[in-house]
């Protein structure tokens, strides 16, 4: 038996195929590395409870004998949040307790499902076997790539090919250079669009541009309709190997 699990009403997700499907639009499927995947099951696992930061990557990477640094935990939520935001979600489900961990919105209805693996082969077609509503959750995420390295991601989990992969493709393609700032590249998220959200952008990357000379390339993220945001700060470009610092802020309103 597979389960999988509705969200919302509005998106199925796979665990074991890491996809995220629109329920009002079956066409349009987004396929999650692996890890991301993983973030999202755990956080749905967990409804209703925090999940701190070590909790996560001890259970979605190290378990798996793979040891990451805390840089790989970010990047994968913050790919799982534009992941969920493609598919569909007009708000972020995905709640950052400060200093503690994540956990899903209290909002967020999640529907267990379970079928025969011939099912999973039709498309999900067939009459469900077991259903089950559970308390509030929420998750998303979606990505497009090719059968073959949907399949090595699933097997190689964070291996060299979902680094270059998060570098490449899912990170870099987020956000766009904004601007210099000293000796800081400042690179915005695609989201930060508005002269007002551009000067809430750089009020965060501002204090640390006595740092420049040791992490030069500054990668900026804002929520929208949260107040949140994030300041990653690498020694080299998100394409290059290289060792990042990120640090997190609440506004207080």
């Amino acid at each position: 038996m597979h389960k999988h699990y509705i969200i919302n009403g509005l998106v199925e997700f796979h665990p074991a195929a890491s996809t995220l499907r629109d329920l009002n639009n079956p066409d349009r499927v987004v396929v999650l590395n692996s890890p991301a995947g993983r973030c999202l099951l755990l956080l749905i696992e967990r409804v209703g409870s925090i999940v701190t930061q070590q909790e996560c990557m001890d259970i979605v990477w190290q378990r798996r004998g793979m040891l990451v640094s805390p840089n790989t935990y970010y990047q994968n939520i913050s790919i799982l949040r534009k992941g969920l935001k493609k598919v569909g979600f007009e708000t972020d489900p995905i709640v950052t307790i400060p200093r503690i961990g994540l956990t899903l919105a209290s909002d967020t209805q999640i529907t267990i499902k379970e079928m025969q693996p011939q099912a999973e082969e039709e498309e999900c077609a067939a009459p469900d076997v077991y259903e089950e509503t559970v308390a509030p959750t929420v998750s998303r995420n979606r990505f497009w790539l090719s059968g073959a390295l949907v399949l090595l991601l699933m097997l190689a989990g964070v291996s060299v090919i979902s680094h270059n992969l998060l570098h490449d493709s899912y990170f870099v393609d987020g956000y766009r250079f904004a601007m210099k700032m000293g000796e800081c590249q400042l690179y915005f998220s695609r989201d930060i669009e508005t002269q007002r959200d551009r000067d809430k952008a750089l009020a965060y990357a501002a204090p640390f541009k006595d740092q420049c000379a040791n992490y030069p390339w500054v990668y900026v993220s804002g929520y929208i309709l949260l107040p949140r945001a994030s300041v990653i700060r690498c020694d080299r470009p998100m394409t290059e190997p290289n060792r990042c610092m990120s640090d997190y802020f609440i506004e207080d309103r």
